[in-house]
């Protein structure tokens, strides 16, 4: 029984020694020496010796068993010669005992064969942990291919039985081996991370004021958020505000954080990260796996360049679950509500506990455990965002000597919002871009920039500079097509989200044009200002989208304008369909870009005063 007991315990050694090896390596040890021992123990003090006449509990449940008569020795034979009454004395007394004698030898034999085969189990057992101990310390991923649980098939007359599912799944997937794949694919994947367009076009941070928890910081850096954490088992942010405001660049900011310096699990242990961006819809394609698994799984695989297919589906689940991977879901509140039903951090099996949501509003998931709230800054803060933005570009040489002129454009952008804090970091760096290219040109002449709408075309025409310089062709329409394109990627919520492809081709086709496909792999390839959502090659994408949420907005604001003119009809009937839409927060970004368009380009085209005003009072900004 105690070897039993002791057999038992033998596994809880080793659940405890795949949770804390280095602690149960001398337990390890003992339980070896012990297992060779305890036999030997056991035998030696073992209550019932030859020739005695004690009986312990075996002898009483087998008391009233009858025994053979053995055959009596035969003196005889021995050529021994014994007086008659000794030798029927003698004869008693070997009748009498000889069956109880024999009765406890066999049950010693079979005690002994019992302790035999339980010594083989426990040098069995002592012989796996050494081995477990030895590979887990030197060759930790090998245990990656150990079973996660044994299964008895299932029988017509017994169902499928599983074995030992929660101490191999804890021997297999240990923090010390998921850390040992991690490290595995870690170059591969960092070099790849850093090439997405998002991350890549967000590399230029500097640090902005923000609302950390209702409490406004002038500065959020990586040391408040370690300080925060290093006790947590769970890290789930939510990075909201509007539209511009730099929340993509912050959670880009953060994931860079966590691969360069890595989130501490403990106060004396780090360990690594992988940050896992997901911008699209999520498509589902198979039935037994989860969409945001599959989704995961599926940027996991391109990302560690690895020609076999990831089929552990639970390996990628406890790289979740333990904070391997950083899972930053973008632009959430544009995402259909199919995609958002699958994002859930609520749900009990959400795996993520390194987790960072972006949104445009503040959503209310009691699971997120810190929200940061994006701000606009002030004139003060302008000044110092727009010459740490010039230092790494490496352009503040073109306005170092020249102090008086830099300061008069920050004064300019400044007047642009007013005093007070008004000023997003998009359009700051929008702003920041026109210097640069002035600068740079010597256009001296060039015309003042005092309204957003005017800014968000010169920022569009500065892209087509460019990739007309590399597709060596002029591309006169670049204006209107960016409208088109842009209001379709509105048009439906009024708010930035994915269109389908083909309904830009068919809007170009309407407009007589046939080459709504290359206008589009223009605006993807060359400005990089809409991206395809999906997988496989661009051209079999079917939904686009734009990259920068302002920009769209203010470009579909300008085609509504041209469109609509000076029709009361339809503007009125736009009101209508605003009135409808109330409520929904992420609208406010397109509505308040429509009214200053209508400010800044109404009279052109004799657009109703009436529109400014009313979409004035439906967002508080008359």
């Amino acid at each position: 029984i105690a070897i039993i007991y002791f057999q038992e315990f033998s596994f809880w050694v080793l659940y405890f020694m795949a949770k804390q090896p280095r602690q149960t390596l001398l337990a390890v040890l003992k339980i070896a020496l012990l297992s060779t021992s305890l036999p030997l123990i056991a035998t030696n003090f073992y209550p019932v010796y030859p020739g005695t006449k004690q009986v312990n509990s075996l002898v009483f449940a087998h008391k009233n068993v009858k025994s053979n008569p053995q055959t009596t020795v035969n003196l005889v034979q021995n050529n021994i010669s014994l007086p008659t009454e000794q030798t029927t004395q003698d004869n008693s007394n070997i009748e009498s005992e000889e069956p109880e004698s024999n009765w406890i030898e066999e049950e010693k034999l079979k005690i002994i064969e019992f302790l035999i085969e339980q010594l083989r189990w426990l040098i069995l057992i002592s012989i796996l942990m050494g081995l477990y101990l030895i590979v887990f310390i030197f060759h930790p991923r090998w245990l990656l291919m150990l079973p996660t649980e044994l299964k008895i098939p299932k029988t017509p007359i017994t169902p499928q039985i599983k074995l030992f599912g929660g101490i191999l799944g804890v021997l297999k997937y240990n923090p010390r081996v998921l850390d040992a794949w991690i490290k595995q694919y870690w170059a591969t994947f960092e070099k790849k991370f850093l090439e997405i367009s998002t991350i890549d076009e967000e590399k230029d941070y500097v640090s902005l004021p923000v609302e950390l928890n209702g409490i406004e910081i002038d500065e959020l850096t990586w040391e408040i958020l370690r300080k925060d954490y290093q006790r947590e088992k769970r890290i789930r942010l939510l990075i909201w505000g509007e539209g511009g405001s730099g929340k993509t660049t912050l959670a880009c900011q953060i994931a860079k954080w966590t691969m360069k310096k890595q989130l501490q699990s403990t106060k004396h242990s780090q360990h690594l990260i992988l940050p896992v961006l997901i911008e699209k819809e999520i498509d589902h394609t198979e039935d037994d796996i989860e969409p945001i698994m599959e989704t995961i799984v599926a940027k996991i695989q391109e990302f560690i360049d690895k020609e076999q297919i990831i089929t552990d589906e639970l390996l990628v689940e406890q790289l979740l679950r333990k904070r391997r991977i950083l899972l930053i879901i973008d632009r959430y509140s544009e995402m259909s509500p199919e995609t958002q039903a699958h994002i859930n951090p609520d749900a009990k099996e959400f795996p993520a506990n390194a987790l960072i949501v972006v949104s445009r509003i503040e959503e209310d998931f009691w699971s997120l455990d810190t929200k940061i709230k994006t701000l606009r800054f002030d004139g003060e803060k302008l000044v110092y965002f727009i010459k740490e933005y010039l230092k790494k570009h490496g352009k503040w040489h073109l306005f170092e000597a020249d102090q008086e002129d830099f300061l008069r454009e920050c004064a300019q952008i400044e007047g642009m919002f007013g005093k007070q804090k008004t000023v997003t970091p998009l359009l700051a760096r929008f702003y920041v871009e026109k210097m640069i290219n002035s600068k740079e040109n010597n256009l001296t002449l060039e015309g003042s920039l005092d309204n957003i709408p005017d800014l968000m075309l010169n920022y569009l025409q500065k892209l087509n500079g460019k990739g007309e310089i590399e597709t060596r062709s002029l591309y006169p329409t670049v204006t209107e097509d960016a409208q088109l394109i842009a209001w379709k990627c509105v048009e439906k919520n009024y708010r930035p989200s994915y269109t389908e492809r083909e309904k830009v081709v068919e809007a170009f086709e309407g407009l007589g044009r046939n080459d709504g496909t290359l206008c589009l792999e223009y605006f993807e390839k060359q400005l990089k200002i809409v991206h395809s959502i999906g997988y496989g090659e661009i051209q079999d994408r079917n939904q686009i989208r734009f990259t920068v949420e302002p920009l769209a907005e203010y470009l579909a604001a300008l085609y509504l304008v041209r469109e609509n003119k000076d029709d009361e009809e339809k503007w009125q009937e736009f009101l209508a369909k605003v009135e409808e839409k109330l409520g929904h927060e992420e609208i406010q970004g397109f509505l308040l870009a429509v009214r200053d368009c209508c400010l800044v380009k109404g009279g052109e085209v004799q657009v109703p005063s009436f529109v400014a005003d009313e979409i004035g009072k439906l967002t508080n900004s008359y």
